[in-house]
């Protein structure tokens, strides 16, 4: 814990005595002795400094800034009893903005040791100003003083487990990351953590966990690789690679796709991520696409800030800072991106919270606008670092910790409901076949919202069983669509799909002459031929088969509901196939390979009049209407 306080200290606690400047002493020997003293703490030799200090206030017992000093030096050796007793022993011969000093460290070394009422009572001790201490810090610590006595008494009741064997079988293993479908890939620092970084995963069958192997024998290296995340599809891993040849800083973002079950060779990400300051703690969202991480660049809003980049068209955007909604003028990191892409978790020492890194909840209600994170509360978030944290499909958190050995062990606990989104999700898996051969295959999967037009996930299935796994909310307007080479674009409501096992048979059919693919979403407004602006998502699906399958001809059948006469029902149907025929043109779909034709209301797929009947009569269908050699 020694260590947190003391980073803090280091960068907002200023030290005194910088050469030249007046001190409170007349003593020539004792200033000597003190300043050799400074220098030697400055270098963390807390023990010679002390003894020096001991001689100076020998010479000169009411020497302020050796008071101070000999105060701070013995809270960083961790000795508060003897810290206590010196400012006991001085408090009545040094200044009051000193007093006052020694007086907010002590409480703020209490507070960041878990002695809340220890640091209430020193911190109540203050009066009048305090000996250059940096005011952001001072406030936080006095409130959050203040809060975390109030809120440990709202304690929740939390049974934190140890991961049984065969995991944690290293002396240190840290900052998991878990797929859907429950494979666990963490860090490892091997020879009793004196050795290099390197990442492992352990799959959870249901009863038990499997062996810890390393991921790749192309990812770890004999440098350090570690802090991953790995996408919830599980074929996307970020991980923080340090001082590597081709890095471009001392700590670097890389990512590995698993291809046909392979890890393909890391690849450094480029400077729209990475750059010459340090880079890791990776959250990837569940299909790649998008990536947070923390950065110590010297442009963001404190030491350490969290970052947002998404991946568009194979590239990956310029980096943005997550802004004052998230971060602090202080330390941010570790950041979980939920499943929902919305729910994001983060630490920081910069918020109201119990000492330490403190574990937050906000939710992101429109592009880099972020909700009040909330504090996760007592027992989660203590007075020790909670970071490093991830969040499986079925609530369980996973973090590490020391164990009473100090050996970084992997826990987990069951996250209170109330701490979740409120939209539960759902895993679901699929096996995607051919509809004849039933022959597993390999095929992209994209998930769309039609009702806002925006896409939910992409993803692909496992060539050697068909698989994919999504975690999703419930969402009645999602579409899943399947695509390759040579098969018919798939298509079918994300909730009417998968039974109430989270599983799907997806058959994928080949192609032929008088296959149609039915596009029913409501493309068109009543007595209307001008798409609606909801239909560029499904049609885009449609170009991106026909772009795929260049040698497939079709014909655009227009359909109508059955209000309105036949003749104008005839002309607008035509009017509509030839809108879809225009916006494949423009989309470049070769003109040769299509041809438009209007049916009317002659044939229609739903019967009766009322509002959800006629929308599905209108629609348009993609006819197969042959296949060249």
């Amino acid at each position: 814990m020694r260590s947190w306080f003391l980073s803090v200290l280091v960068i907002f606690f200023f030290s005194f005595s910088v050469s030249g400047q007046e001190l409170h002493t007349r003593s020539k020997k004792a200033i000597q002795l003190y300043e050799q003293a400074r220098d030697l703490d400055h270098v963390g030799n807390w023990y010679n400094s002390y003894d020096l200090l001991k001689q100076a206030l020998a010479k000169d017992g009411g020497f302020d800034e050796a008071v101070l000093l000999a105060h701070q030096i013995l809270i960083k050796r961790g000795d508060w009893p003897a810290a206590d007793s010196l400012y006991a022993k001085h408090q009545s011969r040094v200044e009051k903005d000193f007093r006052n000093r020694m007086l907010i460290d002590g409480a703020f070394y209490n507070y960041s040791e878990g002695n809340y009422d220890k640091a209430y009572e020193l911190k109540e001790s203050i009066d009048g100003t305090v000996k250059e201490v940096d005011k952001r810090l001072l406030d936080l610590v006095k409130k959050s003083i203040d809060y975390a006595i109030e809120n440990k008494k709202k304690a929740r009741t939390v049974e934190f487990k140890k991961l049984e064997a065969p995991v944690n079988d290293q002396p240190q293993q840290y900052f998991p990351s878990i797929t859907a479908n429950d494979m666990l890939v963490y860090t490892v620092r091997g020879k009793a953590g004196r050795g290099d970084e390197n990442i492992f995963f352990s799959q959870w069958n249901g009863e038990v966990w499997t062996k810890p192997e390393s991921i790749s024998s192309s990812i770890n290296s004999d440098r350090n690789e570690g802090t991953a995340s790995i996408s919830a599809d599980g074929r996307t891993l970020v991980f923080t690679g340090c001082n590597k040849p081709n890095g471009i800083g001392s700590c670097d973002l890389y990512i590995s796709y698993k291809e046909e079950g392979s890890w393909s060779r890391p690849q450094l990400l480029s400077e729209s991520v990475n750059t010459l300051y340090w880079e890791s703690q990776p959250s990837l969202s569940q299909d790649g696409r998008q990536l947070y991480f923390v950065s110590k660049r010297p442009d963001g809003l404190g030491g350490q800030d969290i970052w947002w980049s998404e991946k568009i068209s194979g590239e990956w955007s310029p980096a943005v800072n997550l802004g004052p909604g998230v971060n602090t003028s202080f330390d941010d990191c570790s950041p979980y991106i939920h499943p929902n892409a919305k729910t994001l978790f983060f630490a920081s020492r910069g918020r109201l919270g119990f000492g330490g890194y403190d574990l937050y909840r906000t939710e992101q209600t429109s592009r880099m606008v972020w909700t009040e994170p909330l504090n996760l509360g007592y027992p989660i978030n203590t007075h020790g670092n909670q970071v490093g944290y991830t969040i499986s499909a079925d609530g369980w958190a996973y973090y590490s910790a020391s164990d009473s050995e100090r050996q970084t062990r992997l826990f987990r606990f069951k996250m209170p409901p109330d701490l979740l989104p409120e939209a539960p999700v759902f895993a679901l898996t699929g096996f995607i076949a051919d509809a004849d051969s039933k022959k597993p295959l390999g095929a992209d999967v994209n998930v769309s919202d039609l009702a806002t037009d925006s896409t939910l996930l992409v993803t692909r299935s496992e060539e050697r069983n068909g698989q994919f796994k999504l975690l999703m909310e419930a969402n009645e307007s999602a579409y899943l669509y399947i695509k390759k080479k040579g098969y018919l674009l798939y298509k079918a409501n994300l909730d009417e799909l998968f039974d109430s096992t989270g599983v799907a048979e997806i058959p994928l059919v080949p192609l032929k002459v008088g296959e149609r693919i039915v596009l029913t979403d409501i493309l068109f407004e009543f007595n209307s031929a001008e798409l609606d602006a909801k239909a560029t998502k499904e049609l885009d699906q449609a170009v991106a088969f026909l772009l795929d399958n260049p040698e497939v001809k079709i014909e655009i059948g227009g359909h109508t509901d059955s209000q309105g006469n036949d003749d104008y029902n005839i002309k607008l149907s035509d009017s509509r196939a030839a809108s879809v025929y225009h916006y494949f043109l423009k989309k470049n779909v070769p003109k040769e390979n299509l041809v438009f034709k209007g049916y009317g209301e002659s044939q229609p797929i739903a019967v009766g009049t009322d509002a959800s009947q006629a929308a599905l009569n209108r629609r348009i269908e993609l006819i197969i209407t042959s296949i060249d050699k």
